[in-house]
C-alpha cells in the first residue's frame, strides 16, 4: 500500500446515471455506483460494530429512496458523507476507502 495519502480534487453527484464521480489530486477519476456505495455503507448500523451484526449484507434489497444520493459532504480532512434519499447520513467513506474500492491502493 502507498504511503502517499491521496485527496479529491473534485467530486460530482450524476443522478440519470446514478454514480458518484470523485477526481482525485493525482489525476484518477473514480466512479461509484450509488447501489454499491450504500451496501458498501461503513457505518456501525449498516456494517455492524463490536458484537453486533450490522443491517446491511448482500442480500439487503434496498428502495429507491435508500439507493439515491442527494448530498454530499466532506469529513475532516480524510472523507466524504453521502446523504441518502431516506436521510441516512452516518456513514464516513474514507479516501484510502473510495481509492481501495477503485483499485488504486
Amino acid at each position: 500500500m502507498s504511503d502517499v495519502f491521496h485527496r479529491p480534487r473534485d467530486w460530482k453527484i450524476e443522478p440519470a446515471e446514478k454514480r458518484f464521480v470523485v477526481t482525485w489530486d493525482d489525476g484518477a477519476v473514480t466512479e461509484y455506483g450509488w447501489e454499491e456505495m450504500r451496501r458498501a455503507c461503513p457505518c456501525a448500523y449498516c456494517a455492524g460494530e463490536g458484537t453486533f451484526k450490522g443491517t446491511v449484507d448482500a442480500t439487503t434489497k434496498f428502495t429507491e429512496r435508500q439507493t439515491t444520493m442527494t448530498e454530499v459532504h466532506p469529513v475532516g480532512r480524510y472523507g466524504v458523507t453521502p446523504v441518502w434519499g431516506d436521510g441516512h447520513d452516518t456513514g464516513i467513506y474514507t479516501y484510502k476507502m473510495l481509492r481501495r474500492a477503485a483499485g488504486l491502493e
